[in-house]
Protein backbone atom coordinates (compact mmCIF):
# COMPACT_ATOMS: atom_id res chain seq x y z
CA UNK A 1 0.00 0.00 0.00
CA UNK A 2 2.96 2.59 0.63
CA UNK A 3 5.75 3.36 -1.22
CA UNK A 4 8.73 2.45 0.00
CA UNK A 5 11.01 4.94 2.07
CA UNK A 6 13.53 7.23 0.00
CA UNK A 7 16.11 9.07 1.30
CA UNK A 8 16.46 12.41 -1.01
CA UNK A 9 20.30 13.63 -1.45
CA UNK A 10 20.94 16.91 -3.29
CA UNK A 11 23.01 20.01 -2.70
CA UNK A 12 21.54 23.06 -0.80
CA UNK A 13 18.42 25.00 -2.39
CA UNK A 14 18.08 22.87 -5.39
CA UNK A 15 15.86 19.98 -5.84
CA UNK A 16 17.04 16.50 -7.40
CA UNK A 17 16.18 13.17 -8.26
CA UNK A 18 16.22 10.76 -5.21
CA UNK A 19 17.40 7.73 -4.01
CA UNK A 20 16.33 4.44 -2.26
CA UNK A 21 17.53 3.54 1.05
CA UNK A 22 16.77 1.42 4.50
CA UNK A 23 18.32 3.63 6.56
CA UNK A 24 16.58 6.17 6.98
CA UNK A 25 14.33 7.20 9.81
CA UNK A 26 13.54 10.99 9.85
CA UNK A 27 10.47 12.36 7.75
CA UNK A 28 9.21 15.59 6.98
CA UNK A 29 5.61 15.70 7.65
CA UNK A 30 2.90 18.02 6.96
CA UNK A 31 0.30 18.71 9.76
CA UNK A 32 -3.17 17.93 9.36
CA UNK A 33 -4.14 18.32 12.97
CA UNK A 34 -3.83 19.20 16.80
CA UNK A 35 -7.30 18.00 17.99
CA UNK A 36 -5.83 15.49 20.41
CA UNK A 37 -8.54 15.18 23.00
CA UNK A 38 -6.26 14.18 26.14
CA UNK A 39 -4.00 17.48 25.90
CA UNK A 40 -1.26 15.44 25.36
CA UNK A 41 0.43 16.63 22.11
CA UNK A 42 -0.04 14.24 19.77
CA UNK A 43 -0.97 15.38 15.95
CA UNK A 44 -1.82 14.48 12.50
CA UNK A 45 1.19 14.71 10.38
CA UNK A 46 0.94 13.41 7.11
CA UNK A 47 3.96 11.40 5.66
CA UNK A 48 4.27 12.08 2.03
CA UNK A 49 6.62 8.57 1.55
CA UNK A 50 3.79 6.32 3.41
CA UNK A 51 0.09 8.26 3.79
CA UNK A 52 -0.26 9.80 0.09
CA UNK A 53 -2.63 7.26 -0.75
CA UNK A 54 -4.71 7.93 3.05
CA UNK A 55 -8.00 9.58 1.97
CA UNK A 56 -9.09 10.51 5.72
CA UNK A 57 -7.38 12.19 8.34
CA UNK A 58 -8.59 10.03 10.62
CA UNK A 59 -6.81 7.01 9.00
CA UNK A 60 -3.54 8.60 9.34
CA UNK A 61 -1.62 7.34 12.69
CA UNK A 62 -0.83 9.62 15.58
CA UNK A 63 2.61 11.30 16.24
CA UNK A 64 3.51 11.85 19.06
CA UNK A 65 6.18 14.96 20.89
CA UNK A 66 9.53 14.18 21.21
CA UNK A 67 9.94 17.12 23.45
CA UNK A 68 9.15 16.88 27.37
CA UNK A 69 6.22 18.78 28.76
CA UNK A 70 8.46 21.30 30.20
CA UNK A 71 8.41 22.94 26.42
CA UNK A 72 5.31 23.74 24.99
CA UNK A 73 5.17 23.87 21.73
CA UNK A 74 2.43 22.73 19.18
CA UNK A 75 2.65 23.50 15.44
CA UNK A 76 -0.12 25.22 13.35
CA UNK A 77 -2.07 23.00 10.84
CA UNK A 78 -0.65 23.58 7.24
CA UNK A 79 2.85 23.71 9.28
CA UNK A 80 5.87 21.19 8.45
CA UNK A 81 7.41 18.93 11.29
CA UNK A 82 10.15 16.54 11.39
CA UNK A 83 9.02 13.06 12.08
CA UNK A 84 10.72 10.36 13.63
CA UNK A 85 9.61 6.73 12.77
CA UNK A 86 10.75 4.40 15.67
CA UNK A 87 10.41 1.29 13.15
CA UNK A 88 11.22 1.53 9.41
CA UNK A 89 9.47 -1.63 8.90
CA UNK A 90 6.17 -0.75 10.80
CA UNK A 91 5.99 3.21 9.50
CA UNK A 92 2.22 3.17 10.66
CA UNK A 93 3.52 2.67 14.27
CA UNK A 94 4.53 4.72 16.83
CA UNK A 95 5.96 8.10 15.30
CA UNK A 96 7.80 11.28 17.12
CA UNK A 97 7.44 14.95 16.16
CA UNK A 98 9.05 17.47 16.71
CA UNK A 99 9.11 21.43 15.12
CA UNK A 100 7.55 23.72 13.52
CA UNK A 101 10.00 23.41 10.68
CA UNK A 102 10.33 27.18 10.26
CA UNK A 103 12.58 28.38 7.75
CA UNK A 104 13.73 31.97 8.03
CA UNK A 105 13.51 34.21 11.39
CA UNK A 106 10.49 36.38 10.26
CA UNK A 107 8.39 33.54 9.02
CA UNK A 108 7.93 33.03 12.87
CA UNK A 109 4.01 33.36 12.77
CA UNK A 110 3.46 30.44 10.52
CA UNK A 111 5.96 29.05 7.46
CA UNK A 112 3.69 26.90 5.54
CA UNK A 113 4.48 23.40 3.75
CA UNK A 114 5.69 24.96 0.68
CA UNK A 115 7.99 27.26 1.86
CA UNK A 116 9.34 25.79 5.16
CA UNK A 117 11.69 23.73 3.49
CA UNK A 118 13.41 26.56 1.07
CA UNK A 119 16.72 26.69 3.37
CA UNK A 120 17.58 22.77 2.96
CA UNK A 121 18.07 20.57 0.31
CA UNK A 122 14.60 19.11 -0.36
CA UNK A 123 13.86 23.22 -0.85
CA UNK A 124 10.19 23.60 -3.36
CA UNK A 125 11.18 27.45 -3.49
CA UNK A 126 14.20 29.45 -2.77
CA UNK A 127 14.13 31.17 1.01
CA UNK A 128 13.80 34.93 0.71
CA UNK A 129 16.08 37.77 1.55
CA UNK A 130 18.02 36.97 4.90
CA UNK A 131 16.49 39.44 7.86
CA UNK A 132 19.74 40.13 8.88
CA UNK A 133 20.09 42.45 5.47
CA UNK A 134 17.70 44.83 6.10
CA UNK A 135 18.84 48.08 8.44
CA UNK A 136 15.30 48.32 10.01
CA UNK A 137 15.31 44.88 11.47
CA UNK A 138 18.35 45.23 13.54
CA UNK A 139 17.42 44.50 17.18
CA UNK A 140 14.09 42.15 16.17
CA UNK A 141 15.78 38.93 16.09
CA UNK A 142 18.45 37.06 18.45
CA UNK A 143 21.50 37.43 16.80
CA UNK A 144 24.44 34.09 16.59
CA UNK A 145 25.34 34.82 19.66
CA UNK A 146 22.19 34.75 21.48
CA UNK A 147 20.38 32.06 23.00
CA UNK A 148 16.40 32.80 22.63
CA UNK A 149 13.30 31.78 23.13
CA UNK A 150 11.07 33.20 20.26
CA UNK A 151 6.93 32.94 20.29
CA UNK A 152 4.95 33.04 17.35
CA UNK A 153 3.97 36.79 16.96
CA UNK A 154 5.71 39.38 18.66
CA UNK A 155 7.26 38.30 21.84
CA UNK A 156 10.94 36.96 23.08
CA UNK A 157 13.25 35.90 25.30
CA UNK A 158 16.71 36.65 24.58
CA UNK A 159 19.76 35.59 26.70
CA UNK A 160 22.67 37.82 25.29
CA UNK A 161 26.11 38.00 27.01
CA UNK A 162 26.02 39.38 30.69
CA UNK A 163 22.31 40.07 29.64
CA UNK A 164 18.67 39.47 29.72
CA UNK A 165 15.83 40.37 27.99
CA UNK A 166 12.21 39.68 28.21
CA UNK A 167 10.10 41.81 25.41
CA UNK A 168 6.58 41.96 23.58
CA UNK A 169 5.93 44.17 21.09
CA UNK A 170 9.69 44.14 19.60
CA UNK A 171 8.69 44.67 16.24
CA UNK A 172 6.19 46.91 14.91
CA UNK A 173 2.18 45.66 14.24
CA UNK A 174 2.16 45.78 10.75
CA UNK A 175 5.85 45.07 10.10
CA UNK A 176 8.23 42.11 11.62
CA UNK A 177 11.30 43.46 10.07
CA UNK A 178 10.85 46.99 11.62
CA UNK A 179 12.03 47.25 14.99
CA UNK A 180 9.66 48.94 16.79
CA UNK A 181 11.72 51.74 18.96
CA UNK A 182 8.44 53.53 19.89
CA UNK A 183 7.05 51.81 22.98
CA UNK A 184 7.80 47.84 23.66
CA UNK A 185 7.43 46.68 26.44
CA UNK A 186 10.29 44.65 28.38
CA UNK A 187 12.13 44.06 31.44
CA UNK A 188 16.50 44.80 30.58
CA UNK A 189 18.50 42.58 33.05
CA UNK A 190 22.16 43.67 32.60
CA UNK A 191 25.54 42.88 34.53
CA UNK A 192 28.04 45.15 32.83
CA UNK A 193 31.18 47.63 33.54
CA UNK A 194 30.53 50.62 35.53
CA UNK A 195 31.03 54.39 34.61
CA UNK A 196 34.32 54.34 36.78
CA UNK A 197 37.48 53.98 35.68
CA UNK A 198 38.32 50.85 38.09
CA UNK A 199 37.42 48.00 35.41
CA UNK A 200 34.20 46.49 37.97
CA UNK A 201 31.08 44.96 36.93
CA UNK A 202 27.55 46.53 38.36
CA UNK A 203 24.27 45.04 37.61
CA UNK A 204 20.84 46.79 36.73
CA UNK A 205 17.72 46.01 35.80
CA UNK A 206 15.34 48.59 33.64
CA UNK A 207 11.66 47.76 32.90
CA UNK A 208 10.29 49.59 30.51
CA UNK A 209 6.03 50.22 28.89
CA UNK A 210 3.72 52.66 28.27
CA UNK A 211 2.55 51.70 31.37
CA UNK A 212 3.88 49.80 34.93
CA UNK A 213 1.46 48.42 37.96
CA UNK A 214 3.49 46.96 40.87
CA UNK A 215 0.45 44.93 42.38
CA UNK A 216 -0.18 43.71 45.94
CA UNK A 217 -2.24 40.87 46.37
CA UNK A 218 -3.06 42.11 49.68
CA UNK A 219 -2.57 45.66 49.00
CA UNK A 220 -5.22 48.11 48.53
CA UNK A 221 -7.43 48.15 46.92
CA UNK A 222 -7.61 44.76 45.82
CA UNK A 223 -7.17 43.33 42.21
CA UNK A 224 -8.37 40.24 40.33
CA UNK A 225 -4.93 38.04 40.83
CA UNK A 226 -5.00 35.66 37.65
CA UNK A 227 -6.44 35.61 34.09
CA UNK A 228 -6.22 39.26 33.65
CA UNK A 229 -8.06 40.85 30.31
CA UNK A 230 -7.99 44.02 29.20
CA UNK A 231 -10.71 45.33 30.91
CA UNK A 232 -8.92 44.19 34.49
CA UNK A 233 -5.64 46.49 33.58
CA UNK A 234 -7.67 48.95 32.53
CA UNK A 235 -9.34 48.79 35.86
CA UNK A 236 -5.85 48.89 37.65
CA UNK A 237 -4.56 51.62 36.25
CA UNK A 238 -7.63 53.54 37.07
CA UNK A 239 -7.80 52.58 40.43
CA UNK A 240 -4.35 51.72 41.75
CA UNK A 241 -2.41 54.73 43.37
CA UNK A 242 0.25 56.78 41.12
CA UNK A 243 3.62 56.63 42.39
CA UNK A 244 5.64 60.24 42.93
CA UNK A 245 8.66 61.38 41.42
CA UNK A 246 10.72 61.23 44.16
CA UNK A 247 13.33 64.11 43.31
CA UNK A 248 10.40 66.71 42.24
CA UNK A 249 8.66 65.43 45.49
CA UNK A 250 11.58 66.44 47.05
CA UNK A 251 11.44 70.01 45.50
CA UNK A 252 8.13 70.36 46.85
CA UNK A 253 8.93 69.52 50.56
CA UNK A 254 12.10 72.36 50.30
CA UNK A 255 10.32 74.94 49.54
CA UNK A 256 7.39 73.93 51.92
CA UNK A 257 10.09 73.67 54.71
CA UNK A 258 11.96 77.28 53.75
CA UNK A 259 8.24 79.01 53.63
CA UNK A 260 7.57 77.90 57.16
CA UNK A 261 11.08 78.58 58.70
CA UNK A 262 10.87 82.29 57.14
CA UNK A 263 7.63 83.61 56.22
CA UNK A 264 6.79 86.32 58.83
CA UNK A 265 3.21 87.77 59.57
CA UNK A 266 3.45 91.64 59.89
CA UNK A 267 0.59 91.63 62.12
CA UNK A 268 -3.20 90.39 63.68
CA UNK A 269 -5.15 89.83 60.71
CA UNK A 270 -3.01 91.19 58.06
CA UNK A 271 -2.16 89.20 54.80
CA UNK A 272 1.25 86.80 54.84
CA UNK A 273 3.64 89.13 53.20
CA UNK A 274 4.37 87.46 50.16
CA UNK A 275 8.51 87.23 49.89
CA UNK A 276 10.14 85.10 47.05
CA UNK A 277 9.87 81.84 48.83
CA UNK A 278 5.37 82.50 49.15
CA UNK A 279 5.56 83.08 45.53
CA UNK A 280 7.51 80.01 44.77
CA UNK A 281 5.25 77.60 47.30
CA UNK A 282 2.39 79.07 45.42
CA UNK A 283 3.71 78.14 41.68
CA UNK A 284 3.86 74.43 42.68
CA UNK A 285 2.75 72.07 39.94
CA UNK A 286 1.41 69.20 42.56
CA UNK A 287 0.28 67.12 39.36
CA UNK A 288 3.59 66.86 38.21
CA UNK A 289 4.89 64.98 41.39
CA UNK A 290 2.55 62.07 40.13
CA UNK A 291 3.92 59.74 37.75
CA UNK A 292 0.11 58.43 36.62
CA UNK A 293 1.34 55.63 34.40
CA UNK A 294 3.27 53.86 37.15
CA UNK A 295 1.00 52.41 39.81
CA UNK A 296 1.00 50.70 42.86
CA UNK A 297 -1.59 49.55 45.33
Amino acid sequence: MFDKPTLQKSNPYKQIGSENTNSRTIYYGEVLSVDDKTDGGAIKVKIKDFDSKIALIDDIPWAYPLLAKYIHIIPQVGEMVWVLIDDIKYPQRSRRWMGSIISQPHKIGFDSSITALSTTNLGLTAPEKAPSTYPDAKGVFPTNKDIAIVGRLNTDIILSPNSINIRTGKHENDDILKLNKKNPAQISLNFEQNTNSDGNYESNTIISADKIALISHTGEPKFKAANLTGDDRKNIFENAHPIARGDVLIEALKIFREALITHIHGYSNLPVDKTAIIKSLEEINFEQILQKNIVVN
